[in-house]
C-alpha cells in the first residue's frame, strides 16, 4: 500500500493510533483470549504498532502455559507458533518485538523467533487465509484521499462505497484470516454504524451473522484523536442473528452489558443503531414511517462558504436581509445577492451600491478560490440551499444537543434567512412544533442515532428531523 507522505501528521499517513492498556484488555477478555482456552490457538494482530495488543497476548500466553506447566523450549515454541504479528512501519515493528521480548524475559526466556513481520497487510494478508483463531486489534484510520494509491485497497469488496477508509478494508482482511469458528475483535470509528463507506461491510456483518458483541464508547475518546469509537466482536462460529450490547462507563472504565438484541432490531434502513430493546423498538417505528402526507420540510440553512463576508452587522441597507444563526439564536444581517424569487441578482446590479461594490473588490481572491457550484458565479453563495425560502414562514432551529434545554427554536417571518444550522418549514404555529420537539423523546432519539460531538452533544440532520416529526405528528393526530 502506497501512503502519501508529505505535509500529513504521522497519524495521518499510517491511521496510528495508540490502544490504552484497559481497552486492550477489556478487547482481548470480550473475545475470549484468557484462560486455559488460549494454548495452542493463533492470534493477529495486523496492525500491530508497537505491540501494545500483543504485549498483552503474550502476557497471557505465559501465563496460562506457566500454570499449566508449558515452560523452557515447549514455551519458546509455541510463542513462535501461535503468535503473531504485521506492522507497516520498520521502526514500530522493532519497538514491537522489543516490547514483547521485555514481556517474556520477566519468564525466564530470552530467544524467541516472534512471527512479527515488517510487512504491508494489504498484501501479505493472503499468507494467513483461514489459519486464524482470533484476530485482535486497532486497524488504522486513514481515508482514501490520505493515500497516494487506490489500487491496492480498490480489490477489497467493502471498499467499494463512498469515501472509504482502510479499517473498512482491515475488516475483510481480518475475517478472511479466521478459520470457520476464528473471532475477530477490532477498535474503530463508530461511523461503521452509518457512513456510506461501510455499507457492503455492514450488509455482510448481517447477512452472515457474524457480530456476537457491541460495545459504543459514545463520547468517551481512548485516542488522543477527535475520533469516536465503537469495539465489535464477530464470530464465524455466531448461529444466531443475535448480538450482546454494552456501552462503556468511562468513570469506572467499565464496561457495562445492556441487553441483548436482535439483528433485525438494530440493523434498519441500512444502518445500525444501538440501545436496548425498547428504545430500539421507538427507533425502528420512526426509521419505518411511512406518512400519508407531511406537513413538514426540513433544509440546510445557507452555506455561503464566507460568512464572514456576507454575514455582518452591516452599516448599510440595500440588498440586506435579517438572518438567524441557528446554531445560537442570534439575528444579525446578511449580504443576500438575490432578488424575492431566489434569482441571483447581476453583479452591476449590486454593485451600484458604493459600500458593497468596495467589498465586493476587496474580497474578490477569496471569494473565487471558494469551491463554488458554479465557478462562474463568483460573487454568489458558495452553495444554492436556503436561498428560495428566504420569504416563506420557518422556524431555525439547532443541531448540536445534549438536554432539552439546550434547543433552540426560533421563528422567522418571510423575508429572515437561516445559517449555521437547520429550518423548518410548515403551518403548524410555534407551540404546536415546539410541542413537538421541546420532550426527552426527542433527545433520546437523537442520542440513538450516535452522531457524537465534542462536550457530551449529539447531532442529527435534516432527515433525521424530518422522520422524528412525521411520526411524532401522525402518532399525536392519528393521520
Amino acid at each position: 500500500m502506497a501512503i502519501k507522505a508529505a505535509t500529513l501528521t504521522t497519524e495521518k499517513v499510517n491511521g496510528r493510533y495508540y490502544t490504552p492498556a484497559h481497552i486492550v484488555n477489556s478487547m482481548l477478555d470480550l473475545s475470549g483470549y484468557c484462560g486455559s482456552a488460549i494454548l495452542e490457538k493463533h492470534i493477529m494482530e495486523n496492525s500491530c504498532g508497537d505491540g501494545a495488543f500483543l504485549a498483552e497476548i503474550v502476557r497471557r500466553y505465559c501465563d496460562v502455559s506457566v500454570s499449566c506447566g508449558v515452560v523452557g523450549d515447549v514455551l519458546i515454541a509455541q510463542l513462535e507458533r501461535y503468535i503473531h504479528g504485521i506492522e507497516i512501519d520498520e521502526n514500530e515493528c522493532q519497538k514491537c518485538i522489543a516490547r514483547v521480548n521485555a514481556v517474556v524475559a520477566d519468564y525466564g526466556v530470552f530467544v524467541v523467533d516472534w512471527n512479527i513481520q515488517c510487512a504491508d497487510t494489504l498484501t501479505v494478508a493472503k499468507d494467513f487465509k483461514g489459519k486464524m483463531d482470533f484476530v485482535i486489534g486497532n486497524p488504522p484510520y486513514v481515508r482514501v484521499h490520505n493515500l497516494s494509491s487506490y489500487a491496492d485497497v480498490k480489490q477489497y469488496s467493502f471498499a467499494q462505497d463512498g469515501m472509504t477508509d482502510l479499517y473498512i478494508v482491515f475488516y475483510e482482511i481480518g475475517l478472511s484470516m479466521l478459520n470457520k469458528h476464528g473471532v475477530l475483535c477490532y477498535i474503530n470509528p463508530s461511523s461503521v454504524f452509518n457512513s456510506v463507506a461501510a455499507n457492503t461491510a455492514r450488509r455482510h456483518f448481517i447477512s452472515e451473522n457474524l457480530i456476537k458483541k457491541v460495545v459504543d464508547l459514545k463520547h468517551y475518546q481512548p485516542f488522543e484523536a477527535t475520533t469516536y469509537t465503537t469495539i465489535l466482536v464477530m464470530s464465524k462460529g455466531n448461529k444466531k442473528p443475535v448480538a450482546e450490547y454494552y456501552e462503556y462507563d468511562d468513570k469506572y472504565k467499565e464496561i457495562i452489558h445492556i441487553d441483548t438484541i436482535k439483528y433485525s432490531d438494530f440493523y434498519i434502513n441500512g444502518s445500525y443503531y444501538f440501545a436496548d430493546n425498547k428504545s430500539l423498538s421507538t427507533v425502528g417505528c420512526i426509521m419505518s414511517h411511512l406518512p400519508k402526507r407531511t406537513v413538514f420540510d426540513v433544509k440546510n440553512g445557507f452555506a455561503t462558504l464566507y460568512d464572514s463576508f456576507f454575514i455582518d452587522d452591516f452599516d448599510f441597507e440595500d440588498y440586506i436581509i435579517p438572518i438567524v444563526k441557528a446554531s445560537t439564536g442570534r439575528m444579525t444581517k446578511c449580504l443576500f445577492p438575490y432578488d424575492n424569487k431566489g434569482n441571483l441578482l447581476p453583479y452591476d446590479t449590486l454593485t451600484k451600491v458604493q459600500p458593497i461594490r468596495k467589498r465586493y473588490e476587496q474580497h474578490r481572491e477569496r471569494l473565487k478560490s471558494r469551491s463554488l457550484e458554479k465557478s462562474e458565479y463568483w460573487y454568489a453563495f458558495g452553495r444554492s440551499q436556503g436561498i428560495q425560502d428566504v420569504h416563506k414562514k420557518k422556524y431555525a432551529i439547532n443541531t448540536l444537543l445534549r438536554d432539552v434545554g439546550d434547543i433552540k427554536l426560533v421563528p422567522c417571518n418571510p423575508g429572515v434567512g437561516v445559517y449555521s444550522g437547520l429550518y423548518v418549514l410548515t403551518e403548524l404555529d410555534y407551540d404546536e412544533l415546539k410541542s413537538l420537539l421541546f420532550t426527552d423523546d426527542f433527545i433520546e432519539y437523537v442520542a440513538m442515532l450516535g452522531k457524537y460531538k465534542s462536550g457530551g452533544y449529539y447531532t442529527y440532520s435534516s432527515k433525521d428531523l424530518l422522520k422524528y416529526l412525521d411520526y411524532k405528528y401522525a402518532e399525536r393526530t392519528g393521520e
